[in-house]
C-alpha cells in the first residue's frame, strides 16, 4: 500500500475560510488546483516514444474523476511539461536509501531542474512527477526483476488473474505542505508507465489525493484513497463520502443522474483475464444508458517501445457488447487502447493490460 509523506505546517493563527472548496485541513483555497505534470527520465535511460499519450489519457482521466466526484465546486487545471525532463544524473543516484530517499531526490531534482515555484498564484500548487523508474529495477512491461540472476514475478495480479498497479520494487509517494501551502507527488514507473487496471487511481491518488492532504480512510475502503487502485479503473471509483465532506462537498439536493455519462459507465474488460496462446481475446463493453455509438479505434501493443497495431472494429446497429482484440501464438504481455465516440458528442477512452500465457 502506497503512504504518504505529510509534513503540516503550524499555524499560529485561526484557519481561514472559503465559500467552496478547501484542502482537508482547511487551510487552502481548492477552488481551482494548478497541477504541474513531469515526466522525469535519468540520464542513462530512454524516453517512452508515446509518452504524451500516456500521460494525457492519465491526466484526463482524474481531472473528470476529481470533478464528478467533487461535483465541480474544485477544478483542476493541468501543465504538462512539454517534453520528457531529463535529469543530469543516472538511475543509481536515484536509488540510494529507501523509498523515502529517493522520493525526496527526485522531487529535489526536478525541482531545481524546472525551476518549480508554488506560488498559488493560479490555483493551489501541485507538482506530479511520472518518474521512468521504480526505487529498484524492474522490468514493468513484462512484470519480472532478476533475482540471483534469475527472473522473478513481480506486480499485483487480483485471483481472477486481473493485473493491478503495485510492486515491492516501486516507490510512489506524496507530501503536502500545510504552510507555506503545497503538494507534491511521485508516482514511480510501476505505478503509471503500463496500463494495469487501477493505474489512473494511483496518479489520482498519489498526485492529487495526497497532495491536497487527504489521508487513506480508517477504517481502510476500496474508495480512491483507500484500495481502489487494486479493484477499479477510476471512472468505476468514489472518493470517501467523509473526505469529500472535509474538502467543502456537500449533498447535493437533488443528485445528477450520472447514467448517461460515458467517462462513469463506459469499460473494456478483456475475456478471458489469462489467454492461453491461440486463444481469442474480446473486450467485454460496458456503455451507458441510451448510448449510441459513433466511432471506435481500437489499438494493441506487445512491445513497450513498439508501435500500437490497429485493430478493425465493426459497428453494427446495437452497441456491442463484445468486441474481439485478436489471438497470439507465443506467450506476451498486451496493452491495448480502445476510444469511442458517441453520435451526442461524448468521447472516453480506456487503456488495459493483460498477459498471454503458454
Amino acid at each position: 500500500m502506497r503512504f504518504a509523506v505529510t509534513l503540516l505546517g503550524l499555524l499560529a493563527c485561526s484557519l481561514p475560510t472559503f465559500a467552496d472548496a478547501t484542502t482537508y485541513d482547511g487551510r487552502h483555497d481548492l477552488r481551482k488546483i494548478e497541477l504541474s505534470v513531469v515526466y522525469f527520465v535519468p540520464k542513462d535511460r530512454k524516453p517512452l516514444p508515446d509518452w504524451r499519450d500516456r500521460v494525457d489519457y492519465y491526466i484526463k482521466r482524474v481531472v473528470e474523476f476529481h470533478k464528478r466526484e467533487l461535483d465541480g465546486i474544485s477544478t483542476v487545471v493541468p501543465v504538462i511539461h512539454p517534453k520528457p525532463l531529463v535529469s543530469e544524473f543516472e538511475s543509481s543516484h536515484f536509488r540510494r536509501g529507501d523509498q523515502n530517499q529517493t522520493f525526496f531526490s527526485t522531487m529535489e531534482a526536478v525541482r531545481n531542474q524546472l525551476p518549480w515555484k508554488p506560488d498559488r498564484k493560479n490555483g493551489f500548487p501541485v507538482l506530479l512527477v511520472l518518474s521512468d523508474i521504480n526505487w529498484r529495477e524492474l522490468d514493468d512491461f513484462r512484470r519480472v526483476r532478476l533475482v540471483d540472476g534469475k527472473e522473478v514475478h513481480e506486480g499485483n495480479i487480483a485471483r481472477n488473474g486481473r493485473h493491478f498497479p503495485g510492486a515491492e520494487s516501486g516507490g510512489s509517494r506524496a507530501t503536502y505542505i500545510g504552510r507555506p501551502g503545497y503538494g507534491m507527488g511521485l508516482v514511480s514507473a510501476d505505478g503509471w508507465r503500463v496500463p494495469y487496471s487501477g493505474s489512473d487511481c494511483v496518479i489520482y491518488h498519489e498526485g492529487l489525493g495526497h497532495s491536497i492532504g487527504l489521508p487513506h480512510p480508517d477504517p481502510i475502503d476500496d474508495t480512491v484513497m483507500g484500495t481502489a487502485q487494486y479493484r477499479f479503473w477510476i471512472n468505476q471509483a468514489t472518493l470517501n463520502t467523509e473526505q469529500k465532506k472535509k474538502l467543502g462537498w456537500k449533498p447535493l439536493d437533488k443528485p445528477i443522474d450520472r447514467s448517461k455519462e460515458l467517462f462513469t459507465n463506459f469499460s473494456a474488460t478483456p475475456t478471458p483475464n489469462v489467454p492461453r496462446v491461440g486463444q481469442d481475446v474480446q473486450l467485454v463493453m460496458a456503455w451507458p444508458n441510451e448510448a449510441k455509438l459513433k466511432s471506435v479505434r481500437l489499438r494493441v501493443q506487445t512491445d513497450l517501445f513498439g508501435e500500437w497495431n490497429a485493430v478493425p472494429v465493426e459497428i453494427g446497429a446495437k452497441l456491442p457488447e463484445r468486441i474481439r482484440l485478436g489471438r497470439w501464438e507465443k506467450p506476451t504481455p498486451v496493452s491495448y487502447r480502445i476510444d469511442v465516440e458517441l453520435t451526442d458528442g461524448q468521447t472516453a477512452e480506456i487503456w488495459g493490460y493483460f498477459q498471454v500465457k503458454p
